[in-house]
């Protein structure tokens, strides 16, 4: 046994505790709590990190590591048409060798600024290697489009990625969906049905922008040229004429295992279908403001007891993959709202959402013992200090 002791210690799972310590044994928590106590009789070496914070590593829940080497090449937009337009044109210029060495580069960048479990979303597979081979705990979402996949028996015979026998055997893969206007509801039952045995979290994009709420509504506009463009377009398409929220709800693809990503356009009746399903709901702020997209309807979200969690989306739109940048941006423009809470959402509420909460997302007896640290001088508001020093890069490991 050792322990690790701190001015402050975050558990996240109880409030801050100061002067704190944590005790490890074979890579897992065997005890947290003030120093004082748990220290008592205790003969085993201390470690002292100083006027510093241990937190549980971070959940990061939504990345595409595969548009990680368009990093820089697609500038801010003020629109997110502009956007996924300039990122499907820069994507087609990438190379295989750029794109491997920008997810390896991405996976080592997220370990150093403190996450320590990312839900990925590929619709390759290419990062999987890399997740396999590196320092994260992981979940892959393998994101399926097929707006035209009207008579659909299983997703076997649409994605040969789940005809692989080593896929329905992996604890940590899973299949996604990527958004109401790319996938049909016969490709939406098909994706739950495969997640359903293993109770395997699922993702969507959900109401990212207005353009989708415009495609639900009348069936045409910006996504209507988009699928023609694409080949993907069904002739005599009938719009559901509701939400993005109500029509995923009509498909019975909403519920516990769900993360629903973005949620910028949701409206109050939104987040009570959400609340309601107990669907969880993964806020990317930074990301929609790099793309365009808005912002998300935070206060609406808590008010109606949605489960929150956190993500950074792609280096194609977003300024990095530091988590702590969303939750200093959340606790800028939501001062009336406990600092703690941010802190909650990258961690333990991501873990839970992915299903790793028994190991991961808060410094409880008997999980792992991935401690994260970082300096605080003590200046200024804990949590304040905290996520500034975070978003600035200056989390490390404890050891």
């Amino acid at each position: 046994m050792k322990a690790h002791v701190s001015r402050w210690v975050l558990p996240v799972s109880r409030p801050a505790i100061q002067d704190g310590a944590v005790v490890v044994a074979e890579g897992r928590i065997q005890a947290v709590g003030p120093a004082r106590q748990v220290l008592a009789g205790f003969t085993g070496p201390v470690y002292d990190h100083g006027d510093g914070a241990i937190f549980p590593g971070l959940v990061n829940c939504h990345t595409h590591l595969e548009f990680a080497a368009l990093a820089g090449q697609v500038p801010p937009q003020k629109r997110w048409e502009d956007w996924l337009e300039a990122t499907l044109a820069a994507l087609a210029h990438l190379t295989a060798a750029e794109a491997e060495r920008g997810m390896a580069q991405a996976i080592d960048a997220l370990h150093q600024r403190g996450t320590a479990l990312v839900g990925e979303v590929s619709n390759t597979a290419a990062s999987w290697p890399h997740l396999e081979a590196g320092p994260l705990a992981y979940h892959l979402f393998y994101e399926c489009l097929g707006f035209d996949l009207l008579d659909l028996k299983n997703l076997e015979a649409a994605l040969p990625f789940f005809a692989m026998p080593s896929v329905p055997q992996a604890p940590f893969v899973s299949a996604g969906a990527h958004a109401p206007y790319s996938v049909s509801p016969a490709l939406f039952r098909a994706v739950a049905h495969w997640n359903a045995p293993g109770r395997r979290p699922q993702t969507v994009h959900l109401s990212e922008t207005r353009a989708e709420s415009d495609f639900l509504a009348r069936g045409d506009g910006f996504f209507q040229d988009l699928l023609k463009k694409r080949g993907r377009w069904v002739e005599g398409f009938q719009p559901p004429q509701m939400s993005a929220a109500a029509y995923l709800d009509s498909l019975d693809f909403l519920g516990p295992r769900t993360l629903a990503v973005h949620g910028v356009w949701l409206t109050e009746a939104d987040c009570r279908i959400l609340a309601r399903t107990r669907t969880w709901l993964v806020l990317c702020p930074r990301a929609n403001l790099y793309t365009g997209a808005g912002t998300p309807p935070v206060r609406d979200l808590l008010q109606a007891g949605v489960p929150l969690a956190l993500g950074t989306d792609s280096l194609a739109g977003n300024w990095d993959l530091n988590l702590f940048g969303e939750m200093l941006w959340l606790w800028q423009n939501f001062p009336e709202i406990p600092g703690d809470l941010w802190l909650r959402l990258g961690t333990l509420n991501g873990a839970k959402a992915l299903g790793r909460d028994l190991d991961l997302g808060s410094l409880e007896p008997g999980k792992k013992a991935t401690l994260g640290y970082l300096p605080l001088p003590g200046a200024a508001d804990l949590y304040e200090e905290f996520y500034t020093t975070g978003a600035a890069g200056e989390s490390g490991w404890v050891k």
